[in-house]
């Protein structure tokens, strides 16, 4: 909206000014005028004052950086801080919702301050003086930049797109309503029929979909017979995706579910209609509203590979294939099937057999954790001792335990950071009515590891505009980090001669899962981007097929097996929209992490690598293990327990 000849005047008189700023004083001018909408920002002329009277050096942009620096925080964090309030009812498990709770988690505090920045003009003023750089330029010349240099391009790309508030209100909603449809939707055990018309379950067991389904079908490894079992809980998911459930079966006991014949008491009943997919649609729709305020990334794939993960999807979707075709899947296929005495099925892509904890009854389990933690405020009150336990030094373990809250989870279990270095970290795990179990433990201990790195990487990195991790991936890898320690916290730990190849191929296995499903999430995208149109029962289909074709290529040959739609299941893909490849992402950079800890204490590195903050996944890497991203690492490392173990 500002003319070619007004910028470059704006340009000549700033450069006749600040000769050895010419460069600078081109890119910012052009990113200003890019955004500049002169029927609320000011006219032409406004903008030419603007530029010329706002243009900064030497010190003066120093203290324009720590300015913004002090006060994005307390913008971020404080609507952080609004947003967990608003949704505290939907989040955490505080008893029946009440009809303000959902209008409520739906609000965005948040949605308009882009565009009150922009009509403020601090938006304008970050722009005008800090370039924003493409992830090209991050890629190729971020190594040689200072730490105060990594602080200006992050700020500068904090403004780098002017996407309407209504737009970000959308969005949201979306999110959460798909959130709070995922967050109640359960299956009760209790009241599902096993063979021989057993219940699946003890009464008033409620899993959520899918994380209570899977874990509890892993749990059954360790069960003498678990497999018939474990066939009703992979028919049970199979319903779900496919959306044949009957509707009364989902958060109810009143009725006995057959998943096998699909009848509620004997009878054939309603199917649940495709809220599910609608849900998944509505986020879709709701992105695609961003789509012509991102030139360059105009999909939602585009933003979150480049823009959120910063590493190009084909390079993603290269490591993910290359761990699934490598040939020690079909060996270690091999090894599961001797070891389990029958033939793979599909639900065997979460064969939990390779830790310590599958040859330890689910009973003791549940009696361990109970025992130490018996409800969410305990495990807070845990969490200096867990620290230690871990190899972290009392004033440390203190410093986080002061930072962390803990609280039931109404879902399955997140961690929220904090925003401002004020607040505390906010970490929710499922509790049943009777205390803590193994299960509630265990994700609690997935989350610790989110917060702890939350902590780190806020209070403890020089430049907060840096605080995080690169991406959502880097703080997965940290959580599985936590969470393959939760035996030791629990003192059932049993270290061997084994137990570190068990451990690889454990995580071998679950990598290539999770990197399965990824794939499923990236197709699923691409075919709604090709079908714009679709409506829910579209969706639901194409997730079938897209589902089995991923399982027919990567894992049918592995397993034996075709057709087989499971890698569906993910909830994530309804309320996190492409969020599944950071959990393969996360499973190879925990497992570089783990393999640099083996000559390197968690404690004692740990910090040192959370304040590197949000430079590049590249960078990150080089400077936390000195080694780009690559699955090599755990090929090498399965092969070797491959050989190991059937010596």
């Amino acid at each position: 909206m500002i003319k070619e000849n007004t910028i470059v005047n704006a340009i000549k008189k700033l450069s006749d000014k600040y000769p050895s700023e010419a460069d600078r004083i081109i890119a910012c001018v052009r990113q200003v005028a890019a955004l500049w909408d002169t029927r609320k920002d000011g006219t032409a002329s406004e903008f030419t004052r603007f530029c010329r009277n706002n243009f900064l050096i030497g010190p003066d942009l120093d203290r324009l950086l720590a300015s913004f620096e002090n006060k994005m925080e307390s913008i971020n964090g404080h609507f952080i801080a609004l947003r967990q309030k608003m949704r505290r009812e939907v989040d955490e498990d505080t008893g029946p919702l009440g009809p303000a709770d959902g209008l409520f988690a739906t609000y965005a505090p948040e949605a308009h301050a882009n565009e009150d920045l922009f009509l403020a003009k601090p938006a304008f003023l970050a722009l005008l003086n800090f370039p924003v750089r493409t992830l090209e330029d991050c890629l190729q010349s971020g190594p040689a930049w200072t730490r105060a240099e990594w602080a200006r391009v992050r700020l500068a790309q904090r403004f780098a797109h002017r996407v309407p508030s209504e737009v970000r209100r959308a969005v949201s909603r979306a999110y959460s309503e798909a959130e709070q449809y995922i967050g109640s939707y359960n299956i009760l055990p209790g009241a599902v029929a096993a063979p021989g018309g057993e219940p699946l379950g003890p009464k008033g067991l409620r899993l959520i979909s899918h994380w209570g389904l899977r874990d509890t079908l892993k749990s059954l490894y360790a069960e003498e017979g678990g497999a018939a079992k474990q066939r009703v809980y992979q028919t049970v998911m199979e319903r779900i995706i496919t959306q044949d459930i009957p509707a009364a079966a989902v958060n109810s006991d009143r009725k006995v579910w057959d998943p096998e014949a699909n009848t509620l008491d004997g009878a054939k009943a309603q199917r649940e209609p495709d809220t599910r997919y609608e849900r998944f649609l509505e986020v879709f729709r709701a992105h695609l509203k961003e789509d012509p305020f991102y030139p360059s990334e105009p999909t939602h794939m585009d933003r979150m590979f480049k823009l959120g993960r910063e590493i190009p999807e084909p390079e993603v979707e290269a490591l993910f294939t290359g761990l699934l075709d490598a040939p020690e899947g079909a060996e270690a296929a091999k090894l599961i099937s001797a070891r389990l005495g029958r033939p793979l099925e599909p639900f065997d892509i979460w064969y939990d057999g390779f830790k310590n904890r599958s040859a330890i009854p689910q009973a003791e389990l549940d009696k361990a954790a109970a025992a130490q933690f018996p409800d969410a405020a305990a495990f807070e009150r845990g969490i200096p001792g867990i620290l230690r336990k871990l190899g972290f030094d009392e004033a440390t373990a203190r410093f986080l335990g002061e930072r962390i809250q803990v609280d039931p989870a109404r879902g399955s279990g997140h961690a929220w950071g904090p925003g401002m270095r004020t607040e505390k970290a906010r970490l929710r795990t499922r509790v049943p009515a009777g205390g803590m179990n193994y299960l509630g433990f265990n994700i609690a201990m997935h989350e610790l590891g989110h917060c702890v790195e939350q902590v780190f990487s806020l209070y403890k990195v020089d430049h907060t505009v840096l605080a995080g991790v690169p991406n959502t991936a880097f703080t997965e890898g940290f959580a599985f980090v936590f969470q393959a320690r939760d035996l030791d916290v629990l003192g059932l730990g049993k270290p061997g001669p084994e137990a570190g190849h068990l451990k690889a191929l454990d995580t071998f296995w679950a990598a290539r899962e999770i990197a399965g499903v990824a794939l499923v999430d990236m197709n699923v995208w691409r075919w709604l981007y090709q079908n714009k149109d679709a409506e829910a029962a579209d969706l639901r289909q194409a997730v079938v097929e897209i589902s089995k074709g991923v399982w027919d290529r990567r894992f049918a040959p592995v397993f034996g097996v075709k057709g087989s739609p499971l890698l569906g299941i993910y909830s994530h893909m309804i309320n996190n929209g492409l969020y599944l490849p950071d959990y393969p992402l996360g499973h190879i950079i925990a497992f570089q992490v783990e393999e640099y800890f083996k000559g390197h204490s968690l404690a004692g590195e740990m910090e040192r690598m959370c304040v590197q903050g949000s430079v590049t996944p590249r960078e990150w890497m080089r400077g936390a293990v000195g080694a780009d991203i690559s699955v090599a690492p755990m090929l090498k490392a399965a092969a070797s327990a491959l050989k190991a173990l059937k010596a």
